[in-house]
């Protein structure tokens, strides 16, 4: 059987020299007493680790930064973000990275946050909008190095990442 890559499966194979070049995987250096360092893995609805490549991109304020999944795992390096400001409509809100998935089979790429488990995540307006039993889902785990946290995304399953739809 002969495997066809289609067009919503391109995000690895065919523009990874484009989308993914040196460097970007990081917002600062490893060693900057500001880094974090996010790592985990990618899984299926049965906890697998995904056998095709995507690409996450990272991003708050003022940064942004891209990495692939190797073997459904990936690592990632940016300067922990400080907490937003209150607005007289959201409050403030906790320190948190914006994610989007990228890969093979999803038609439109997936939007996600990350919340560090030493956080003061407990005011946070968009938390605050999730299911209670589900917010655990977007809470990074603190490692037992200083500054390395684990985060995995699951697509599906009991223990689905909470989503987000963006407005149009």
């Amino acid at each position: 059987m002969t495997t066809i890559i289609t067009p919503s499966q391109t995000c690895g194979p065919l523009f990874g020299f484009a989308i993914l070049p040196p460097g970007i995987h990081q917002t600062v250096d490893e060693n900057d007493p500001a880094a974090v360092i996010v790592s985990g893995a990618l899984l299926d609805g049965e906890g697998r680790h995904l056998g095709f490549e995507a690409f996450l991109e990272f991003w708050s304020e003022g940064q942004a930064c891209r990495v692939r999944t190797i073997e459904g795992r990936y690592r990632a390096v940016l300067k922990r973000p400080p907490p937003l400001p209150a607005t007289a409509a959201t409050g403030a809100q906790a320190p948190h990275l914006h994610i989007g998935v990228h890969g093979r089979g999803l038609t439109r790429h997936l939007v996600t946050r990350l919340y560090f488990s030493d956080g003061a995540n407990d005011a946070d307006p968009t938390l605050a909008l999730v299911e209670p039993a589900r917010r655990r889902t977007l809470i990074a785990e603190a490692l037992g190095e200083p500054r390395h946290y684990a985060f995995d995304i699951r697509l599906q399953g009991d223990d689905e990442t909470v989503f987000f739809e963006l407005a149009r």
